[in-house]
């Protein structure tokens, strides 16, 4: 195996640089780099030292170098850390210098980490770990990833490696002595096994995508009929001005996104075309398609409606809105709607809310008056007044309530995505392996044929080492290690 090397700090200017050299001609390299023997080096000390370009003899930096002896590095093998200051002259030069040393080649992406991983430093699932969390952009993030990178997801796919071998191991006994027959406390015993694994990988897998949601971002969605307020609300939410704000009903054509960190959770906040049937063109069509495609994959939806319109006719929005929908009504600066009482009846098939100063309706009254806009709100809904969250009053204009919305936010983000105390899938990788691990062992069948029985067994530990790399291929190598930066 060849040397390697990468710059592995930040691109750009930076107070000090960091390279790192890893392989077996790791320590011949720093020796060429600093023109001296490095003998009386003690592993793992830092040095201060004068960086040389070997074939010229020009003095590229002074720096501090400290080496790594195989077991005691990240890679597994030898290893080697320079620090240079990190102006753009210096790191050209050193760059020159390291390619210009024979058995010395620039680093793939992901390389060193894959290295480790051959070099049995880690499982898959701690690289991934450790991949998301040099991602990491918020909290929640960053917790997640220090979890997986700890081995939680390793120790649990492990446990249940473990047991199915111990299964494994059994059947083969008995497939090798056909003669004897197995007990029935011990067919008792596996099959009970088996199906509390089965239990246990379907209550994993049953987590509502939190990691995955989490690792990504969840997606919010703002939603609403032209001129509502929703490109304010962006803008206001991104302390910037991302999106353009008109009178003109239609502005807003294609779908715009801005990232947000509301209280540790990652947000991609996505404004969307006013929805509306009388669309202006062809191009408007177009962009009210596309918001309504946003709706149906949004982890969030912001339901805006204007506060100073009564709503007539159906509301195209009722179908949409579920409990991690958040309803508000804008514009309560500019209303001169008082919230006047009305009462709130049921229809006679028990779904719709309506209004009680609609002559046409009869149903069953609910009791309590309510504010106008609490019952306009509730008037479009379906099910139970209780099945869904108050709506806002708010203005962008005035910030009124504002943070009552952003509180909403979080909570529902906090809901969908809060970092568990148990090991939670992060990729859809994990996902796919172990909904095969789980079919394969659902059609296991100790009293049928242990030939298939221990197949089954077989196949659910060969999805299982595909997500740990105990058993892999060089293609799912190759998709994972390729995302990481450069130098790591």
């Amino acid at each position: 195996m060849n040397t390697i090397f990468a710059h592995c700090s930040g691109v750009g200017k930076s107070g000090v640089a960091v390279y790192r050299i890893s392989g077996p001609s790791s320590i011949i390299a720093l020796e060429k780099l600093i023109n001296s023997s490095a003998d009386k080096m003690q592993a793992r000390f830092m040095y201060f030292r004068k960086i040389f370009n070997p074939v010229t003899g020009e003095q590229i930096d002074e720096a501090m170098v400290v080496y790594f002896k195989g077991s005691s590095s990240f890679t597994g093998e030898d290893s080697v850390e320079i620090h240079v200051h990190g102006s753009i002259a210096v790191i050209k030069l050193l760059n020159e210098a390291l390619l210009g040393i024979d058995d010395l080649r620039l680093a793939e992406a992901g390389e060193f980490a894959r290295r480790a991983f051959l070099n049995g430093k880690f499982d898959l699932t701690a690289a991934e770990g450790l991949a998301d969390l040099i991602d990491a952009e918020t909290s929640a993030q960053h917790k997640q990833a220090i979890r997986q990178l700890g081995g939680g997801l390793e120790e649990l796919y492990g446990n249940w490696r473990g047991a199915l071998l111990r299964v494994m191991s059994l059947l083969e006994a008995y497939i090798d002595f056909p003669d004897e027959d197995i007990p029935r406390e011990v067919l008792d015993n596996t099959k009970n096994n088996i199906d509390n694994l089965c239990h246990e990988i379907k209550v994993h897998l049953a987590d509502n995508n939190r990691g995955e949601r989490l690792r990504s971002g969840l997606k919010l969605a703002i939603i609403g009929k032209p001129n509502v307020g929703k490109s304010s609300l962006m803008n206001y939410l991104l302390k910037r001005e991302a999106a353009i704000v008109s009178k003109i009903a239609g502005t807003t054509r294609d779908v715009i996104e801005g990232h947000l960190d509301i209280g540790g959770y990652p947000i991609i906040l996505q404004d969307t075309a006013g929805i509306r049937d009388d669309a202006g063109d062809e191009i408007e069509q177009i962009g009210i398609e596309k918001a309504k495609e946003i709706m149906l994959g949004a982890d969030i939806k912001i339901i805006m409606y204007d506060g100073g319109v009564r709503e007539q006719g159906d509301d195209p929005f009722a179908s949409s809105i579920d409990e991690n929908s958040i309803v508000v009504f804008n514009k309560m600066d500019l209303t001169d709607l008082h919230p006047e009482e009305v009462i709130v009846v049921k229809n006679k098939d028990g779904g719709v809310l309506s209004l009680a100063k609609d002559p046409g309706l009869k149903g069953e009254v609910l009791g309590a008056k309510a504010p106008y806009f609490d019952v306009l709100y509730s008037a479009f809904r379906t099910g139970p007044l209780t099945s869904f969250r108050e709506p806002l009053h708010i203005s962008i204009k005035t910030g009124k309530n504002l943070d009552k919305l952003t509180q909403c936010i979080r909570l529902i983000a906090e809901k969908l995505a809060n970092p568990s105390d148990n090991p939670q899938i992060t990729r859809a990788r994990h996902r796919a392996q172990l909904s095969r691990a789980l079919e394969s062992l659902q059609a296991f069948d100790i009293e049928n044929d242990l030939v298939l029985a221990a197949e089954d067994i077989r196949m659910t530990i060969r999805y299982l080492s595909n997500i740990t790399g105990v058993i892999t291929v060089d293609e799912i190598l190759g998709e994972i290690f390729s995302n990481f930066c450069i130098g790591k």
